[in-house]
């Protein structure tokens, strides 16, 4: 590799560089974020595993759930929120999150108003509206920042806890209103006031263990003056510390049939909301940083990072919560579910993209060439093991024997040396 005049030699081609942003350094540790996805998603592989093979029952998957929500989380809850440095926070950050989210929100809210049949469109535009914007942020989100900025900007990781309770206080109970809505529509009830329809949601949103906490979080850090007490600082420790492992479990758990659910009908819907969660979100988290952060940040290189930190932000998919309160409701259960599931695997493959492409600009190029060889074998180790499990499944299914089945299958045959 030869460099000259701001331009990599890559492959025979010249790659135009900037030398500037590399003499900055990368804002975040890309060589991490590989072995963080395996690690997260790989729990979550073996709780799918473990709830396919009724190794765990349906019964038990909801006492380990009633865990990681009702203790383990709240506890993580308490302890950051006690221990926040509030004079570290970017608030442009905060605000340019909770717009992102609302403009979302409201897009979606709007579309499916307009589009969805009548005779449910509120519960649709509710639900939905709630799948674009409530992230997985503890589970999938907090392990994916930790090891992406522990060593450059570590306290991008309390962001986690107060970006939170944007969705669940404020953008959620507009959510729980329009499903409210739509029951007593369905029902042979009279319809309730409005002061009923507020109570119940306000009801709702008090019971959430993440709001409850975050509110007591919040209290206890003044009144215990950023200290957590030493009689209770290793009881919390220990419920916080259980919290990560337990919760990807139970991801993969609740995945266990949930595509089964899947239907023609909906497939429309379920790549619009993907859509909407997956690209439009992150893009606009992105585009909010960068006109909201002005002043101190504009010029610096941290403006940069936390731009980028949003695109990421946006990028991880929805929370399981979501599936419950489609549950709760008893209402668009097969796009919500299954779109749950799809947008997790394909929050990875985005995530990881997406860093490697916000990180080469400011990487220096030395190293480069190395570090995209590193990313091409990892790229090719993930499809080859997916190659052989679905060469596995066609060839044990015996569906390799139909049309177009047995295409597909020399398809993959053909790919696998390549890998």
């Amino acid at each position: 590799m030869e460099t000259a005049n701001n331009y990599v030699l890559i492959h025979g081609k010249n790659i135009s560089h900037n030398s500037l942003a590399s003499s900055a350094g990368p804002h975040m540790s890309i060589d991490k974020l590989f072995p963080a996805l395996l690690e997260c998603f790989g729990i979550i592989l073996c709780g799918y595993i473990a709830g396919r093979a009724d190794i765990i029952t349906e019964n038990q998957a909801k006492g380990l759930g009633n865990f990681v929500s009702k203790f383990a989380l709240p506890a993580l809850l308490f302890k950051n929120m006690v221990l926040l440095d509030f004079g570290d926070v970017i608030w442009a950050f905060l605000w340019s999150v909770l717009i992102a989210k609302v403009t979302v929100f409201v897009l979606v809210c709007v579309l499916t108003l307009m589009v969805a049949n009548p005779d449910s469109r509120y519960s649709k535009a509710g639900l939905y509206a709630i799948f674009a914007t409530q992230s997985n942020d503890f589970a999938l989100g907090y392990p994916i920042v930790d090891a992406l900025y522990r060593t450059t900007y570590p306290e991008y990781l309390q962001y986690i806890y107060l970006v939170a309770p944007v969705s669940l206080m404020f953008l959620n109970p507009i959510g729980f209103a329009l499903c409210e809505v739509q029951r007593w529509r369905q029902a042979s009830q009279p319809q309730r006031s409005t002061i009923s329809i507020l109570g119940v949601v306000v009801v709702q949103v008090l019971k959430n263990p993440i709001v409850f906490m975050v509110m007591v979080g919040i209290v206890s850090h003044f009144a215990l003056d950023q200290r957590i007490p030493a009689v209770l600082s290793e009881f919390i420790d220990g419920l916080a510390n259980s919290f990560g492992g337990a919760a990807l479990f139970y991801l993969g758990l609740t995945m266990v049939g949930q595509l089964r659910k899947l239907t023609r009908d909906t497939g429309v819907a379920l790549i619009l909301l993907i859509t909407a969660k997956l690209l439009v979100m992150p893009l606009v988290c992105k585009d909010m940083v960068d006109i909201l952060d002005v002043g101190v940040n504009s010029t610096s290189a941290n403006h940069t990072s936390l731009s980028n930190f949003a695109f990421l932000y946006g990028v991880f998919p929805t929370a399981p919560s979501v599936a419950i309160y489609a549950a709760q409701y008893n209402m668009e259960l097969e796009v919500v579910t299954s779109g749950m599931v799809i947008s997790t695997f394909l929050s990875a493959p985005i995530m990881y993209v997406s860093a490697w492409l916000l990180t080469i600009p400011l990487m220096d190029p030395t190293p480069l060439v190395t570090e995209l060889q590193n990313v091409s074998f990892n790229i090719s180790v993930i499809s080859l093991v997916a190659l052989v499990w679905t060469i596995a499944v066609m060839l044990l299914s015996k569906k390799f024997n139909r049309l177009p089945h047995l295409f597909a299958l020399n398809l993959f045959l053909a790919q696998v040396p390549f890998c």
